[in-house]
């Protein structure tokens, strides 16, 4: 008896097990349609994501379900449970690290799940600095709507002070940025906004960095260059705001179209200077001096400068110089200096050509060496006090060793034909001029060659006719040179 009331409760417990897995009549297992996930976009100021959707059309949706998506896995992060809300704010939301893809479901009275809604993904946007370029690369993942498709991006900049910049308009194929002009230890955020035009659609989380310290100066120039000692020296100046000290020369290559370094020097105090020993100084090049930060990159550029060189020609008793601009579009005034053997004078300021032309007669007497060496100054008038001329390299002409004797003169006239003198090219050395009568008698002598005969002896004039002259003298080149002829005292 027993074992048969054993035998019943069981069929009645496996009955019971079948009805429980069999529908119940009317229960509802029909799943909702999808919701749209409509809009996905960033709070820059707290990084929080702000989700936006379509309600389900399905008639009894009670609840949504928001999931973060991830290589088509979806995890749920929180319920709504109404079935009017239609939006929801992740306060937990990674968007400020990385970009979020989000997916919502509905859920039914009966709590059948929907299928999972669209994917969207948030804008995440980085900056980094590169000290070395001066530069700031603001970048951002690329807006992705079928349901509101975007025009373009508003990259919105504001600095530490809470200053605003103009918004950057890119185009929706940029997703990078390059922000250069920018102060020194100074914090700057960023963020973008994808756009309709003027309809914002999704901002990016926003991203801020402090610049470094390194300031470049704002300018450098090069105020002088100058050919001196075999060499090229220079001076220039900069922005003395900065705080870079290391600078560097480069010269110019026409042949590999390039700039090369030609030399290396510390600022100090808004002053630097460089020297180019056994430069070659008979060619023309370009140079500019550049500011170097930490990077070993140049940072600001002078603009370019040149050497002077000089060229002179013999035309006649004629010396015609030329020389070339030390920049392009200078409006300096030129100097020109001589030597003609006891160092270099001016003979000429405020020359605002660059040719010019000197009288070889008008020096030759002075001329006490085997050249005549001839430079080119012009001076930066906005250079500091102290700073030399831009000084060109040296032009040179043979000197001249000849000598003019008249044939006639006017003792007691006014004109310059009342001496008999030779005229020289040169300054001559050892000198000694005579004349004599016909009969043999000395007349005058002199070793002084700014000395001539003005025609008495003993103090009375020699009357009309014809005399002997002679005249020995050393050259600037070290000849000796003896000459004899006559000459005439015209009535």
């Amino acid at each position: 008896m027993k074992k048969q009331n054993s035998l019943n409760k069981l069929f009645i417990l496996l009955l019971l097990c079948s009805l429980s897995a069999l529908p119940l009549a009317g229960q509802d297992d029909e799943r909702p349609q999808s919701p749209t996930l409509d809009m996905v976009t960033v709070d820059p100021a707290t990084g929080f994501a702000l989700l936006k959707w379509l309600p389900s059309p399905s008639p009894d949706v009670g609840s949504y379900v928001v999931y973060i998506y991830t290589e088509e896995r979806a995890d749920a992060i929180d319920t709504i449970y109404s079935p009017f809300v239609f939006e929801y704010t992740h306060t937990a939301s990674v968007a400020r690290y990385r970009s979020v893809s989000y997916v919502v479901a509905a859920i039914d009275s009966s709590d059948n799940p929907s299928p999972l809604s669209n994917s969207l993904s948030t804008i995440w946007l980085s900056a980094a600095e590169d000290p070395c370029t001066a530069t700031v690369t603001v970048s951002w993942t690329n807006y992705d709507n079928q349901f509101h498709p975007g025009s373009g991006y508003r990259l919105h900049i504001t600095d530490g002070t809470g200053g605003s910049y103009p918004e950057v308009v890119l185009p929706l194929s940029s997703t990078q940025y390059l922000f250069t002009g920018y102060e020194a230890d100074t914090e700057y955020c960023f963020h973008v906004t994808a756009s309709d035009g003027t309809v914002p659609l999704s901002s990016s989380n926003r991203a801020c960095i402090t610049t470094g310290s390194e300031v470049a100066p704002e300018w450098v120039r090069i105020y002088a260059v100058a050919v001196d000692d075999g060499g090229i020296s220079f001076s220039a100046g900069y922005d003395p705001s900065t705080v870079m000290n290391d600078f560097r020369l480069f010269r110019h290559d026409p042949v590999e179209a390039a700039w090369d370094e030609a030399a290396s020097s510390t600022g100090v105090a808004g002053r630097v200077s460089f020297f180019m020993a056994q430069a070659d100084t008979t060619v023309v090049r370009l140079y500019r001096v550049a500011a170097m930060n930490s990077c070993d990159l140049a940072s600001t550029v002078s603009a370019p400068s040149r050497n002077m060189v000089p060229e002179a020609s013999i035309s006649g008793t004629v010396v015609n110089l030329r020389w070339n601009r030390p920049s392009a579009g200078w409006s300096g005034l030129f100097s020109v200096w001589r030597d003609t053997g006891d160092g270099m004078r001016e003979v000429v300021s405020s020359l605002s050509d660059t040719l010019w032309s000197d009288d070889y007669t008008t020096f030759a007497t002075d001329v006490s060496a085997a050249e005549v060496v001839y430079r080119v100054s012009t001076t930066d008038l906005s250079a500091p006090a102290g700073t030399g001329p831009h000084l060109s390299s040296a032009a040179v002409i043979e000197a001249s060793e000849n000598v003019f004797m008249p044939n006639a003169f006017t003792p007691g006239s006014t004109d310059e034909n009342a001496i008999f003198r030779p005229e020289f090219s040169f300054h001559p050395g050892e000198y000694d001029f005579r004349v004599v009568s016909r009969s043999g008698v000395l007349l005058f002598r002199t070793g002084d060659p700014g000395e001539g005969w003005d025609g008495r002896h003993n103090g009375r004039m020699m009357p009309p006719g014809v005399y002997l002259w002679s005249l020995r003298l050393t050259t600037t080149s070290g000849q000796t040179l003896e000459r004899n002829g006559t000459v005439t005292i015209l009535p």
